[in-house]
């Protein structure tokens, strides 16, 4: 018996294969094009991801007896579709894109930047649907002048349909688009009327963890966003429990438990997951807007260093004096101004590119460090960090991060978190871990963090 996952990532789509054990037998990715027309859009094609989903599903499992399939998806990312023909309306608008900042800030005057906040968890910002389906709203006249054909939907919702003829999604998905009341676990009538929404532009809301349908006879039986499937990778089942995914971004989620909580830390209140028939589970997240995509930069656009153990060799010197805010897609935790720019901040003549390297990897820890005060600050007692995604497989920045820390950080054995959640809440399994290895803190960098905070409030103002 094997139990499957799918994962509609920002860069990629997964297939990946498990067995009873947990042992992962099978793991495939595709990548797909990064589409940037303008400075700050970030679009992907959904026919291109439709066909690479249907590649791996279709061309991976039917050697396997497949008990259930759960699919994860790039959270916020938003498509616009036909419901007669099917047809899309253009790319999707990508989670980090910001072309939406004066949608927001119309909103944020006439509101307040928290108006919805009571209800949705959400601060106004370019990164939640609502502002993306407003913008295509307003800027595409078939959209405009068809509303009452059209579907909005998160990119599962864009999957499920594409597969099964059903237009759902799950509550962690419509939790991140500033229209889900996360108390009533319903999209909010005030605030459809707002961005002018209809209930029948949107998918139909199900538990996570419940039936969405069937692929070639395989269940779908788990449907969650990305960072709270790697959440169930790390079995968060108890309050308190927390992860930080290092990704193309750098999420960090801690469960929060059944009663819904506002912070006032700047930390975004989440549903983490929700099983058939029972309440929901909520979290506090903190998001840091360039992960990944900060090293993706550095090496693809700036040439600054050829591969990644170069890169690595650089932690081994010192910064000489030069800070880096990875603020690309705005500042989000704690203070989510979506204008926010990037900066490089100490240059001298004295300055060379492994100081550059390690301002950049500093950066990163930093960002880190500044989310999970915020959890401190917010009663959240953290006491060592789990961690997953791509970038904790860079054993010398697991070790920066736990000197900047001062925190034990424990790295799973599952390198795909994601994945591995998502099979499990799909199959109603839960997957033995070992713990692959523990990072201990040895060197202290508070005075630096310090310099480094302040260097961050010249992209705030």
């Amino acid at each position: 018996m094997y139990y499957a996952a799918l994962d509609q990532s920002t860069t990629s789509t997964k297939i990946a294969l498990y067995n009873e054990q947990g042992g992962c037998v099978l793991h495939q990715a595709i990548n797909h094009q990064q589409i940037t027309l303008q400075q700050g859009w970030l679009e992907h094609d959904p026919q291109e991801i439709i066909k690479n989903v249907k590649e791996l599903v279709f061309g991976q499992l039917q050697d396997f007896k497949v008990e259930s399939i759960g699919i994860t998806n790039q959270r916020e990312t938003t498509v616009a579709w036909n419901k007669l023909t099917g047809q899309n309306y253009g790319n999707a608008i990508v989670w980090s894109d910001t072309r939406t900042i004066d949608i927001c800030q119309k909103h944020i005057q006439k509101l307040g930047k928290q108006y919805f906040q009571k209800k949705t968890g959400l601060p106004i910002n370019t990164y939640f649907s609502a502002y993306k389906i407003q913008w295509m709203i307003e800027n595409n006249e078939d959209i405009k002048n068809n509303l009452e054909n059209i579907y909005f939907g998160t990119i599962d919702s864009w999957i499920i349909w594409n597969l099964t003829g059903q237009f759902l999604t799950d509550v962690t998905n419509a939790s991140r688009t500033n229209l889900l009341n996360l108390q009533t676990l319903d999209w909010d009538d005030e605030i459809l009327d707002i961005f002018n929404i209809k209930r029948s532009n949107l998918a139909k809301i199900q538990p996570s963890q419940s039936n969405f349908g069937q692929i070639k006879g395989i269940k779908i039986g788990a449907v969650m966003g990305d960072q709270q499937a790697a959440s169930i990778g790390h079995s968060m089942y108890n309050v308190g429990d927390s992860k930080c995914t290092y990704g193309s971004g750098l999420f960090m989620l801690v469960n929060i438990g059944n009663e819904f909580k506002i912070s006032n830390q700047g930390l975004l209140t989440t549903i983490l997951y929700q099983k058939e028939n029972q309440p929901p589970v909520y979290a506090f997240e903190g998001a840091i807007e360039a992960g990944g995509q900060t090293l993706n930069w550095a090496k693809d656009k700036q040439n600054w260093f050829e591969n990644w153990q170069e890169l690595s060799n650089s932690i081994n010197n010192n910064n000489g004096g030069v800070y880096f805010i990875p603020s690309f897609s705005g500042y989000f935790t704690p203070y989510w101004k979506e204008d926010s720019k990037g900066l490089l901040y100490g240059l001298t003549f004295h300055t060379t590119k492994q100081h550059i390297q390690r301002a950049i990897l500093e950066s990163l820890c930093y960002r880190t460090k500044q989310v999970i005060n915020c959890m401190i600050d917010s009663q959240i007692n953290i006491n060592q960090l789990k961690v997953d995604g791509g970038l904790t497989q860079n054993q010398e920045l697991m070790q920066l991060q736990a000197d900047i820390l001062r925190l034990n950080i424990q790295l799973s054995p599952i390198t795909d978190s994601t994945c591995s959640g998502v099979a499990q809440l799909a199959g109603n399994v839960i997957f033995i871990q070992d713990i692959q290895k523990i990072y201990k803190p040895q060197q202290n960098y508070d005075e630096e963090y310090q310099k480094w905070l302040k260097i961050a409030q010249y992209v705030l103002f």
